[in-house]
């Protein structure tokens, strides 16, 4: 009987595999996709040399994703994101913190334009809901920007192109902010069963940025996302 009862146990588990490996070649495992998204971005920055400040401002941004099903409920997505956004660069006599918004106290000195390429890369988890799903992840991503420029404001140098030293034997400049970072992001949204998607992130640099020693300075971008998607 115990027999009996220990191979009805095998066979069950032996039976259930069998459907979990039938079920999991019912749903393609890579899947293709195109964003359209308006940003909000900024710099948490001070540069103390300078007393310079930023404020953020809204862009646009235009891409596509990849996602990769480990199973029906969770996947793995990589984005790739080319950017536009803008700010402006204010004035200030101390670190004015985390400024997300705009403050009268903080004199404007020029506005700034920067475009460039995200690449995030989330874990997603699908939770069923309605006719679709609910999506929510989280991961890392990493910036470059190609450019940032302050149109109409022929005398101000962007921190991306101010020149802080020259390297004797190479040649190479150092400018005052990198053109790269890295950091963390997450992810929210909803895609119906059309494969339409609505969807929030928000990004957060880890790296400072500030590209050369400074005991009060610091440059770290953020970005908050919200757009459309559509999963093939």
């Amino acid at each position: 009987m115990k027999k009996f009862l220990i191979l009805l146990v095998m066979l069950a588990g032996a039976l259930t595999l069998r459907a979990q490996d039938a079920d999991s070649l019912k749903f393609d495992q890579v899947h293709l996709g195109a964003l359209l998204q308006a940003n909000y971005a900024g710099e948490a920055m001070y540069i103390a040399e300078s007393s310079l400040s930023a404020y953020p401002g809204a862009g646009l941004e235009v891409g596509g994703f990849v996602d990769y099903m480990f199973t029906r409920r969770l996947l793995l997505e990589v984005q790739l994101l080319v950017t536009l956004q803008t700010g402006s660069y204010v004035s200030s006599g101390e670190d004015p913190g985390f400024v997300i918004w705009r403050r009268r106290s903080l004199d404007p000195v020029a506005n700034m334009l920067l475009w460039g390429m995200d690449i995030p890369i989330y874990l997603v988890g699908l939770f069923p809901a309605g006719q679709g799903n609910w999506r929510l992840g989280a991961g890392l991503f990493t910036h470059f920007t190609f450019n940032a420029w302050s149109p109409g404001y022929d005398d101000f140098i962007s921190p991306y192109k101010r020149v802080i030293s020259v390297d004797d034997e190479t040649g190479r400049k150092r400018y005052a902010l990198n053109d790269s970072h890295a950091g963390v992001g997450l992810t929210a949204g909803y895609e119906f069963a059309s494969g339409l998607q609505i969807n929030l992130a928000a990004k957060y640099s880890v790296i400072d940025i500030i590209n050369y020693e400074s005991e009060d300075s610091h440059a770290h971008p953020y970005k908050i996302s919200l757009g459309l998607g559509w999963r093939f």
